[in-house]
């Protein structure tokens, strides 16, 4: 663990600069200017489009890390430190509801990995036959 200090504090580091000042300097001033003026498409499309990315980006990460179950929990996680936490932290959420958040993440990114997991096709040992 102590080899791995430098690049995870250089990593923090450039991480919380990096983005304080784009949010500040690139990101947030093409936010003031860029409100919708309403919905692109009615909410289950919209809804339906998000999860046929979010599957893609699944299937590509199960196949990155080998295992469906470990891939759907690395995305849940993802999610609820990029959302849940940050939202509590910054007081746009509560931590019941952040607690409920997470919990349904969890179980929906469990249940996801594990049907598709279930589905796929056994693989072939890496000894081959």
């Amino acid at each position: 663990m102590a080899a791995r200090w430098k690049p995870i504090l250089g990593a923090l580091g450039i991480s919380y600069f990096f983005n304080l000042a784009g949010v500040a300097w690139f990101f947030g001033p093409i936010l003031a200017n860029d409100m919708p003026m309403g919905a692109m498409v009615p909410g289950w499309v919209a809804l339906l489009v998000a999860y046929v990315l979010y599957i893609l980006l699944f299937d590509w990460a199960a196949g990155v890390v080998g295992h469906p179950l470990r891939a759907a929990l690395l995305i849940a996680v993802s999610q609820i430190l990029l959302v849940d936490v940050y939202y509590v932290l910054t007081g746009a959420r509560g931590v019941v509801a952040a607690v409920a958040s997470a919990v349904q993440i969890l179980a929906g990114w469990a249940l996801v990995g594990t049907v598709y997991d279930r589905l796929s096709p056994p693989q072939a040992s890496a000894g081959g036959n």
